[in-house]
């Protein structure tokens, strides 16, 4: 699939990926969407712009990535998910930046970050201090940025338990490369979980296939 405004668009272990730039205005998605009843109905609910903007362009990026509308819902914690069920998802927007990711049978976990110069002073929030100690002692902005998006991505598959970054999950060092894999732990269960990453000068994303 070749458009301009799409960044990222791969599939990997039966996921489909895809990042999609969103410069459509609110009139034009709502002209190239089919929303259900119930969807029209959620969407003239929300008031400021830039929501309607992330309800739209989430369900453009869905209809690229399969080829045709889905209808999008969400549980009683507000995780989304396919009315019919066919696959598992998991959605994260940045800006005008969206992600999304799909599998038929496992569960997924999704984050993208536009780049920042403020992570490093909201490290401690997130990290433990073993972790920032082994991550760069917070010196390092990418490498703190996707070790974020990891705990993010994490805490979509995991659910609640994963609430508290710093004492819920654990990253263990890994290096800084243009993309590569971070292994994480769940302090709770002891699950080991290996999450993938891509990044480039204006992004990070990562995901995670469980």
């Amino acid at each position: 699939m070749k458009e301009e405004n799409i960044r990222f668009n791969v599939s990997e272990n039966g996921a489909q990926i895809l990042v999609y730039e969103l410069t459509e205005t609110v009139d034009t998605l709502l002209h190239k969407l089919s929303l259900t009843q119930a969807e029209l109905e959620k969407f003239e609910s929300i008031i400021t712009e830039k929501r309607k903007l992330e309800f739209l362009g989430v369900r453009l990026c869905f209809q690229k990535l399969f080829g045709k509308s889905v209808e999008i819902k969400n549980d009683s914690t507000g995780k989304p998910y396919l009315a019919d069920k066919s696959f598992g998802i998991s959605i994260s927007h940045s800006k005008n930046r969206m992600a999304v990711i799909a599998h038929p049978e496992r569960k997924v976990g999704i984050d993208i970050e536009n780049r920042t110069n403020k992570i490093r002073k909201v490290c401690q929030r997130f990290l433990s201090e073993k972790e920032q100690k082994e991550l760069s002692n917070c010196e390092n902005d990418a490498q703190l940025e996707l070790a974020w998006s990891a705990k993010e991505a994490l805490y979509k598959i995991i659910g609640n338990s994963a609430v508290d970054f710093s004492n819920h999950l654990r990253i263990f060092p890994f290096e800084v490369k243009q993309n590569g894999t971070i292994e994480a732990e769940h302090l709770e269960t002891g699950r080991r979980f290996q999450l993938s990453y891509i990044q480039n000068e204006d992004f990070s994303l990562v995901y995670c296939i469980y």
